[in-house]
């Protein structure tokens, strides 16, 4: 065994101590905290999916977890009795226990496993989705706890995630504000004005090759525009950049088809190489 993976199974065993430390003085938030870096550094560990069944209210949740370690130890005992006794409850209708599953304190680094008689009585309040309070529900978020349905939950590595979290969770250069729209927005119609304007003049001079010409520039223009939005934005991406540059480059182009048409033609050229422009765009731009 190597230095760094012996240092590895030393930080879940940390992790896993904290997180049942955290269950017996009654604090779930921590413990989740804890066992979900344990299963983010190791998700094979036993001890981290029963201490998440632990933390958790909802007995769909625990009953997930539990399961999940069940799958890794088909024979661990105090697992097996726990997800009896969930599923029972489960099958009289209840919904939600206030404290989640006990663990008792080891005096040895051993493994600590729930004790089966320590589960908690469900509660009676019944909680509702923060987003559709109309909406009942036993789900909670992993990340900040609050409850959310169905229609809202992003499944994750361990539990589930409201639309929030999920945001806060994405890549830094998939998290888009305001300003990045605005100046992605500016720049593609100011781009898409000129490139647009010159595409017209060489398409007009090739005349029936200019669907040829069209074919092989629009790539260029639209890669071009992908470059230009990195610099401009520090390559952020995803579906708010792709719309706002589809959008404005078609706003970009219009006045040139606006001026063709009243004049009595219409730019077949131009508008085959508007839209392989703005394809070969949102390609780079996911």
């Amino acid at each position: 065994m190597t230095e760094s993976t012996t240092a590895t199974v030393d930080e879940v065993n940390r992790l896993v101590s904290a997180g049942q430390a955290a269950l017996l003085a009654g604090d779930a938030y921590a413990a989740r905290r804890h066992f979900r870096r344990a299963l983010e550094l190791d998700p094979e560990r036993v001890e981290a999916w029963i201490g998440m069944a632990g933390s958790a209210r909802p007995y769909r949740e625990k009953q997930e977890y539990l399961r999940r370690a069940l799958v890794l130890h088909p024979d661990h005992p105090d697992a097996r009795a726990v997800l009896e006794q969930v599923e029972a409850r489960l099958a009289n209708g209840e919904i939600l226990a206030p404290g989640g599953i006990q663990v008792q304190e080891a005096a040895t680094p051993e493994p600590i496993t729930p004790d089966p008689e320590q589960l908690a009585e469900p509660e009676t309040q019944v909680q509702f989705c923060y987003l559709h309070p109309d909406r009942e529900t036993g789900l909670l978020c992993t990340g900040c706890e609050r409850p959310i349905c169905g229609e809202c939950a992003t499944r994750a590595v361990v539990g589930q995630l409201c639309p929030e979290c999920m945001r806060a969770r994405r890549p830094v250069n998939y998290q888009v504000g305001v300003r990045e729209l605005l100046i992605t927005g500016t720049l593609t119609i100011f781009y898409s004005l000129l490139i647009s304007f010159l595409a017209l003049q060489i398409l007009a001079m090739t005349g029936f090759f200019g669907f040829i010409i069209a074919f092989l520039l629009a790539p260029v223009a639209g890669d071009l525009l992908t470059r230009l939005s990195d610099w401009a934005t520090k390559l952020k991406r995803g579906r708010e950049i792709q719309l706002t540059v589809s959008i404005c480059y078609a706003l970009g182009a219009l006045p040139w088809f606006s001026l063709i048409m009243l004049g009595g033609g219409f730019p077949l050229a131009l508008l085959l190489f508007t839209i392989l422009a703005i394809t070969t765009a949102l390609a780079r731009l996911r």
